[in-house]
């Protein structure tokens, strides 16, 4: 078996490699996520100045959220981070009227929300890695805000060693 992966990973370039390393590890952590909260969609979303970009999901729910779907910034949970760049819980959005307004909440219809900012190594704020569900959730893992911050900063290592390496 050793040699076949030794050929295949021959004839596969160096970025090839990387963005199937990227995506197996994403992948991963994503799974981890929903285990970890309970919830049955999870997700990487890039920022720009204006859009939210879906860049990896993992759904076991079919929530319709879809890879390089694109919503606008101000609308998403995720903004958030953008003024706060804290890990944020909200276990039951309909009685939180801050969020329950929200385009995206009604569009997706989701009832509970967990996020953290993912920086890149450099301190740029590339997006967010979210936990979204139908259901309320009750966050009772003292750990989880922790946990949920090292998956990001571990996404952020990956996103930006994929980016450096293609930029040299």
């Amino acid at each position: 078996m050793i040699p076949s992966v030794t050929a295949a990973h021959s004839l596969l370039s160096a970025d090839e490699r990387a963005a199937i390393a990227e995506i197996e590890a994403t992948t991963s952590i994503l799974q981890l996520v929903t285990r970890l909260t309970g919830m049955r969609f999870a997700g990487i979303a890039k920022f720009t100045d204006l859009e939210w970009i879906v860049c990896s999901v993992h759904d076991t729910f079919d929530m319709g959220i879809h890879v390089d779907d694109v919503l606008d910034l101000e609308t998403t949970l995720c903004s958030e981070f953008c003024i706060n760049p804290q890990t944020l819980f909200i276990p039951q959005i309909s009685q939180n009227g801050r969020f329950a307004a929200r385009p995206v909440v009604k569009q997706y219809a989701i009832e509970s929300y967990a996020g953290a900012p993912i920086f890149l190594p450099d301190g740029r704020l590339f997006g967010a890695l979210c936990a979204l569900d139908s259901r309320a959730m009750l966050f009772d893992d003292p750990n989880l805000p922790e946990t949920l911050s090292l998956f990001a900063r571990l996404i952020g290592c990956i996103f930006y060693a994929n980016l450096t390496a293609t930029e040299q």
